[in-house]
């Protein structure tokens, strides 16, 4: 065992409880500030391109996207809001919180926002100013507007009683003054709102339109609302949208209407406009304010000894790590909003296991509670939580936990067939999805025709799109695939046109089956196949699988020096996360299918291809080539980097990082990697230069240097844009000069999105139905001063399909036309290779997805990160577990 491994986990015999210090101070700091960094956003992005010219088939757009019309000369006054809670600490000095600015996540920032809008209530009780002209609009944070301005523009008061339960508050203070900076916004400011340079905007006016829009929906008693933005409805009669719900945990459905309001650019980029985009949201939520004991028990396998190392708490487990808990015992219980709120990382060992020292004895949980608050655990030898507090971890028993509320489900969450269950809830057909959103918006308040009486808000758009050309799909012997068969089921679709374009051999490897459940005849199928599409490939060996021992047929295969492991395996067995930690320990290539899948290629062709196709992109093949005017350079290197935001099941482990690059020996075929960088406002940045580094090595020996970089990140929000522009661009350059201090290549950075509120369908003689792929859109509904266009490259195979937002952030190329652009992104889309259709993103960020989540697995597999000297290790983490030096790093091997 290496060292590394060694130091992986923290072990403990005892645990230090830190519940005394944890509860002996309810605030939650002292108000140091650390000193502010540089600002960014004060360079500009590249410059907005014009939009495709008309190289394309012309269709029209239908979208979610509402054009706000506000009455000229209508001021915004804007008032700064500051809600500070004053505690008392154990020695007698005072610490001020100041909840007005709230940084933290969840429900302490959702009851910090409650905090804040309690105080405003008061302050608006108190003073006549605040009850009369208006209309007024709180934040419920640090701003207030009003469509008038204040009598009394400076309004403070201290107020200690009917605020907070908590048995140290002393008092609230209230402070309400003028802004200095865009005091005052009139309807007239909307191109203020834009600048190339992100840091230059004055956004007063949208979060003004922000927080107004939404007045109607925060009057509205049908609804809660969940973060800033998104409203939920209660009661959802007259709604067609099944409410779902589960037995195991209480989970239950909820529909609502998210909203965002944006500047731009209209008919006219030079005159700018605000638009609402208002999108339908169907969500899962964990039960509200029920205790955690009681939720467990709605489990199976739940039983009041249940160990936290069992089979069944490790599924139940998945289901609570990452959910906010409250305390509900003793001089916690009943504090609601101002109870102490925990975050549970895991399941720990049980209450008469857990020791620790207190007053100069060692004691254990049970004994704790029974002597410190009189309380005798019900629970003594079922697993307790472990829990992330202020001063760090803390184990509770779940008896005395519940749940806080307003809680979503994460998908890591799900452990049943949740996720399914919801992408089916929002899989209506476009036509449906687009009228019953529109009903759900009306519902929840935001679509009112005159707000307030000054904002109109008119019907969705609808504008001009284009519908890209679609590449050649070539196959062995320059053979073209028909892309417009009119027998495929999808207009996209195509089928095989002749042997792989590169075919590799394969002519050591092992078939792989659990004793005695081989596929008799199995292995002649895949053989049978592989010489019909042109690779070499010999009769594997037939291994078995004995007593669960997998580690086994790895060390035997190894040793036989093997090509590729292939695993046919019943689902039952879940083997699948081992079989690909196993891969990345002893640098063995794998494919593994599932024995009820197996069964079926001696009758389906189609599955036995499919498999096929796998292997030979494995193997370092190329099914076929993709015949483009804007994807034919040997010399253009194309990124790609994507985070599925999963990182193996705790969110205390490392976020996964996946990339892609056509680093190859052809420039058409793409592989990478994943790297474990810790949880950060910002995943992509600590990891650029030296991944970057590290493709620009391996291009360079397989292909030569290359003369032009084109970057993808996925994931990216607009308000990281000036970081892309100004802080990746830098670290692309200092990449290129680790190459060679002479190494100048052309790059480009291109932001793109799903996680927009935009929808967009197709207006087709009336009719509302799916884009077509290969569908654009980079005008109108896009920004006035960024290069944006909206892009469907796949058919919703069920559903709506959702098309994908990409930006042009930095460039030194700014000759090259955004139509270039647009083409080049939608023929990486037909380079997946496998399936022989377009992906929902270009191939680099689509494999850089799969990559990220292989990465999460095998971190989730092997228990967590390494620890050296008790402190997480990510260097050491990436070397264990990565594939950098292995090498598998240059094949597909996650195909």
């Amino acid at each position: 065992m290496s060292k590394a491994r060694a130091f992986k986990r923290l072990k403990r015999t005892t645990i230090v409880f830190k519940m005394e210090k944890e509860m002996a101070n309810l605030a939650v700091s002292d108000g140091t500030k650390p000193s502010a960094p540089a600002k960014l956003g004060m360079v500009p992005l590249a410059a907005k391109k014009e939009k495709n010219a008309g190289k394309g088939r012309k269709v029209m757009v239908a979208t979610n996207v509402r054009k706000l019309t506000i009455a000229a000369n209508q001021p915004i006054y804007k008032y700064a809001v500051q809600v500070n809670y004053v505690f008392v600490k154990d020695d007698g000095t005072e610490c001020t919180v100041e909840m007005s600015k709230s940084t933290r996540k969840g429900t302490e920032h959702d009851n910090d926002k409650s905090r804040c809008q309690k105080v405003y209530k008061e302050a608006v009780s108190r003073y006549e100013a605040l009850r009369t002209g208006g209309p007024f609009f709180y934040d419920r944070q640090a701003s207030l507007y009003s469509l008038t301005k204040l009598k009394t523009e400076n309004i403070s008061f201290d107020v200690d009683k009917g605020i907070c339960k908590r048995p140290n508050f002393k008092k609230a203070q209230f402070i309400l003054k003028k802004v200095d900076d865009s005091f005052q916004s009139t309807s007239n400011d909307i191109k203020k709102t834009v600048n190339p340079c992100p840091g230059k905007a004055d956004r007063t006016l949208l979060e003004a339109m922000n927080i107004i829009v939404s007045g109607p929906a925060f009057d509205n008693k049908n609804v809660i609302t969940v973060g800033a933005c998104v409203h939920y409805l209660i009661d959802t009669t007259g709604i067609d949208v099944a409410n779902k719900d589960y037995q195991e945990g209480g989970l239950y459905s909820a529909v609502g209407a998210s909203k965002s309001v944006k500047t731009l650019e209209g008919a006219n980029r030079l005159a700018p406009g605000l638009f609402m985009t208002t999108e339908m949201k169907t969500t899962l939520f964990h039960p509200d304010n029920v205790s955690l004991v009681d939720v467990l028990k709605s489990y199976r396998g739940f039983a009041a000894n249940l160990a936290h190392n069992t089979p069944a708490a490790q599924r139940i487990e998945k289901a609570f790590v990452g959910l906010d808990v409250s305390l509900n015992y003793g001089p916690y219980a009943g504090l609601g909003e101002d109870g102490q709120v925990s975050k549970i990382r895991k399941f720990s060992t049980s209450s008469v296991q857990t020791t620790f020292k207190w007053n100069d004895r060692e004691v254990n949980m049970v004994t704790y509670y029974k002597e410190k608050y009189g309380i005798t655990l019900k629970f003594p030898h079922l697993f307790t939580v472990e829990a992330k507090g202020k001063v760090g971890r803390i184990n509770f028993p779940v008896e005395l936990l519940v749940l806080c509320p307003n809680q979503t489900v994460t998908n890591d969450q799900m452990i049943n067939n949740e996720q399914a269950d919801m992408i089916k809830m929002s899989a209506a057909q476009p036509h449906i999805r687009k009228s019953t959103t529109e009903t759900v918006v009306k519902n929840v308040g935001l679509a009112s025709n005159n707000i307030y009486g000054f904002i109109k808000v008119e019907e969705p758009l609808q504008v001009e799109g284009i519908v890209l050309d679609k590449p050649k799909i070539i196959f062995a012997g320059n053979k073209l695939a028909n892309l417009d068969d009119p027998k495929s089921r999808f207009p996209t679709d195509f089928n095989m046109a002749g042997a792989y374009y590169i075919a590799k051999e394969l002519s050591n490897w092992e078939l792989v089956f659990v004793e005695n459940e081989e596929v008799k005849g199995l292995a002649e199928q895949f053989v049978t196949e592989m010489r019909k599409n042109g690779m070499k490939a010999s009769n594997p060996v037939i291994s078995y699988i004995v007593r669960n021992d997998l580690e086994a047929v790895f060390k035997r295969a190894k040793a036989a020096k093997r090509q590729l492991l292939f695993f046919v395996v019943k689902s039952r067995y879940n083997y699948h996360q081992s079989i690909k930690c196993l891969e990345q320990k002893y640098d063995l290539l794998t494919q593994e299918v599932r024995a009820e899948t197996a069964e079926k290629v001696f009758r389906q062709p189609q599955t036995r291809l499919n498999i096929v196709n796998k292997t030979n992109m494995k193997l370092g093949g190329l099914n076929y080539q993709i015949g483009s005017e804007t994807f034919r350079r040997a010399d253009y290197l194309i990124v790609g980097f994507e985070t599925s935001q999963r990182s193996g099941g705790n969110p205390d482990y490392p976020i996964s990082v996946g990339y892609a690059a056509n680093m190859l020996d052809h420039h058409q075929k793409f592989a990478g990697g994943y790297v474990y960088v810790k949880r950060s406002n910002d995943v992509f940045g600590p990891i650029i230069k030296d991944t970057l580094v590290r493709i620009l090595q391996t291009t360079k020996k397989n292909r030569g240097a290359p003369n032009e970089i084109l970057l993808y990140f996925n994931g990216v929000s607009e308000g990281q844009f000036a970081m892309l522009n100004e802080e990746y661009q830098q670290q692309v350059k200092n990449a290129c000069k680790a190459i060679s201090d002479t190494y100048r290549p052309h790059f480009t950075i291109i932001a793109s999105s799903k996680t927009h509120n935009e929808r967009l369908y197709k207006s087709d003689k009336g009719r509302i139905v799916n884009l077509e792929p290969g569908t654009v859109v980079d005008h109108h509904i896009v920004s006035p001063v960024y290069s944006e266009w909206y892009h469907a490259s796949a058919v919703a195979r069920q559903g709506t399909a959702k098309a994908t937002k990409f930006t042009v952030i930095f460039t030194t190329n700014p000759k090259e036309s955004l139509y270039t652009y647009e083409q080049l992104t939608n023929d990486l889309s037909y380079d997946h290779q496998i399936v022989f259709h377009p992906v929902g993103l270009p191939v680099p960020l689509y494999i850089a997805g799969r990559y990220s989540q292989r990465g999460a697995m095998v971190l989730a597999s092997n228990m967590g990160p390494i620890y050296t000297n008790n402190v997480m290790d990510v260097a050491a983490t990436n070397k264990e577990y990565g594939y950098d030096t292995k090498g598998l790093f240059e094949t597909r091997f996650n195909a």
